[in-house]
């Protein structure tokens, strides 16, 4: 299927790898015009040329280096995508890290501030950046409608999934979802999440060292262990959860709104 997405016009987020990186190929493959944003420039470029394989050019991809928890980045990457492409009506907000896994007794105060500033904190800014300019154009036309899809996670649910600072973080960012969902909707706004199980990343970059009693407690504690393990379990790939990203941000989700979407082959079913 193609042709799903035409007239989207996207603000993709951590779009240089992994979640974002697929959806940011599959809204092109349906049809979108995509702003990528990244922090990392080199992936960045290694998104491009597979875009360009693909036979996309400038004319609908174009990336822009951009930290999510920077108000004036926020700002400039709506306006490049505006300046761009003439118009923004899809948000989709990917970028994240993790945590690894020490235990609350033991986590440092400037741990736990950088997980809760770059995946809620940075969650507020780039929406409140997108909705700025969705409820601007929706004041202009009635008829205007944009979609924001936000990857969470099912350890906003099920938090021996990750660690507590990364579940709060997670849980945060679904419940700002929500919010959203309430407060713009009469704009013609509508706001969903995605919340994944263990999905095949580089998200573990950003935290590379597991810290050894908290992964011994997370990881040996029989939580889930019909359904999943850690190693040699179920584990997801990106590409497994564009196609969901696809239909929340076309207008094929029109009647959802406000949704935590669980994608996680039944992990949350399991305890």
């Amino acid at each position: 299927m193609a042709d799903r997405m035409n007239g989207k016009i996207a603000w993709v987020t951590g779009a240089a790898s992994g979640m974002g990186k697929a959806i940011a190929l599959a809204f092109l493959r349906e049809g979108a015009k995509i702003l990528a944003t990244d922090l990392n420039e080199a992936r960045l470029a290694e998104l491009v040329e597979e875009a360009k394989d693909e036979g996309f050019g400038e004319d609908v991809l174009v990336t822009l280096k951009g930290n999510i928890c920077s108000d004036d980045d926020c700002a400039a990457a709506v306006a490049k995508c505006v300046e761009v492409y003439g118009a923004m009506n899809v948000l989709s907000h990917n970028a994240g890290i993790s945590d690894d896994f020490t235990l609350v007794e033991d986590i440092r105060n400037e741990d736990w501030d950088k997980l809760l500033a770059v995946n809620l904190t940075g969650s507020m800014k780039v929406t409140r950046a997108a909705l700025r300019y969705f409820k601007g154009e929706w004041d202009k036309d009635e008829d205007y409608k944009a979609s924001i899809v936000m990857i969470t996670s099912n350890a906003a649910f099920e938090s021996a999934t990750g660690g507590p600072a990364y579940s709060a973080s997670k849980a945060g960012a679904n419940a700002l979802m929500k919010a959203i969902a309430f407060e713009y909707y009469r704009y013609g706004i509508r706001c969903n999440s995605i919340c994944p199980g263990p999905i095949l990343t580089n998200i573990t970059e950003s935290a590379p060292v597991f810290n050894k009693k908290g992964s011994v407690i997370h990881q040996t504690s029989g939580y889930n262990s019909d359904a999943y393990k850690w190693t040699g379990g179920i584990i997801g790939f990106p590409e497994q959860i564009s196609p969901l990203a696809v239909y929340l941000a076309s207008d094929e989700s029109e009647f959802m709104n406000g949704n935590s979407c669980v994608i996680d082959s039944g992990v949350c079913l399991s305890r």
